[in-house]
């Protein structure tokens, strides 16, 4: 079973491009393991509402399953790298206050249920 769940913060704005009739989604996170930092690339299929929500610094979770690229460069050398393949992305931070520059940035019509529900819970 390949199956991997992560939490941190994306390190830049979201890009996404067309190929073909699809859409991909790609981000960077920055993982907090104790005193280190990893940082997971982050590919997501047909999921370009990322853009409308997402920005440098938040702070999601991401299930999916990891991935090995291999290739050649143009001299022979041989690389490879690990990136998590996502199917799902879950928005861990607030909605943004009015005035911040990341609502300024957010005009989307999609709806606001695309935002992880609150956790709050309430004292009786």
């Amino acid at each position: 079973m390949n199956q991997s769940i992560i939490t941190g913060n994306l390190t830049a704005e979201v890009e996404t491009r067309s190929v073909g009739e699809q859409q991909i989604s790609r981000f960077t996170l920055a993982c907090n393991e104790g005193e280190r930092v990893i940082f997971m690339p982050v590919e997501a299929w047909n999921m370009p509402h990322l853009t409308d929500y997402l920005g440098k610094g938040s702070r999601v979770l991401v299930s999916g399953a990891l991935k090995q690229d291999n290739w050649k460069t143009d001299s022979g050398e041989k690389r490879s790298r690990v990136l998590l393949n996502a199917f799902r992305v879950e928005f861990l931070d607030r909605a943004a206050d009015p005035g911040s520059e990341a609502r300024q940035r957010k005009s989307s019509t999609r709806s606001p249920s695309l935002k992880a529900p609150s956790r709050q819970r309430s004292v009786a």
